[in-house]
């Protein structure tokens, strides 16, 4: 099943305070009737309680950054650590803190007390983007290898590189190398965001961290070089990435 399939949303509510984890999931349950949504919802009140189960298992996690023993800014440093992907939104009790949240890239953050009125604004944009992501659903790609060959989904991947007469496939934990051409996965995966910016490289734009003059950082902890003839091309298109589907 799509991960992003509307119909259920599962989401991880870490909050220490019996009150607002009250508040919160209460609001969570009215916005899900008057939208027709199902969330499975999972309550936890110690962040190490939370990160000893987490599995990227989770499409939203609401995350309080005032938590006891380890606060939430930390554990959404390790959630980002294992998916970059999953949509975070913080709630605490201090504005100034709100805005350190967008450092581990969380989607929002809410001043408690909640107020409905605020909260349904702030739901409204997370299944705006989990709708996003739905409509991009990744295609599956075969890759036919000496063994025999390997059925990897296109947002696994995070470049593919040219290795002498072979394509390399770069994945979270391992490689496949298989045979074929860069311009015809190029082709293949144009609507999934892969961005030529090397005549060697093909790289993922969703597994982008940052880009800084020729240098590319990934989420993975690897760098991929911009060539110079490709820097041109690849700002224009991780641009038009950036508009339509970065957040």
């Amino acid at each position: 099943m799509n991960r992003y399939m509307l119909n259920s949303v599962r989401i991880a509510v870490v909050e220490d305070s019996a009150e607002d984890m009250s508040n919160c999931l209460n609001m969570l349950e009215k916005y899900g009737n008057e939208k027709g949504l199902s969330f499975e919802i999972d309550s936890f009140e110690v962040g190490d309680a939370f990160l000893s189960k987490f599995k990227m298992q989770y499409d939203f996690i609401i995350l309080d950054i005032n938590l006891s023993a380890m606060n939430g800014m930390d554990v959404a440093a390790e959630i980002r650590k294992k998916d970059e992907d999953v949509i975070i939104m913080f709630v605490t009790n201090l504005a100034r803190y709100a805005t350190k949240g967008y450092e581990v890239g969380a989607i929002d953050f809410a001043i408690k007390p909640l107020s409905y009125a605020s909260f349904y604004l702030k739901m409204e944009r997370v299944i705006k983007q989990l709708q996003t992501k739905s409509n991009r659903a990744s295609i599956s790609l075969v890759l036919s290898t000496e063994g025999g060959f390997n059925k990897v989904d296109a947002n696994d991947i995070y470049f593919i590189e040219v290795f002498g007469h072979d394509l390399v496939f770069h994945l979270e934990d391992k490689t496949i190398t298989t045979y074929g051409t860069l311009k015809t996965y190029e082709e293949k995966l144009k609507d999934q965001w892969f961005i030529r910016c090397n005549s060697c490289y093909l790289v993922n734009a969703r597994k982008i961290k940052a880009v800084d003059k020729y240098l590319i950082y990934l989420f993975n902890g690897k760098t991929v070089v911009i060539s110079h003839p490709k820097k041109k091309h690849f700002v224009q298109e991780f641009k038009q990435y950036m508009l339509k589907e970065g957040d």
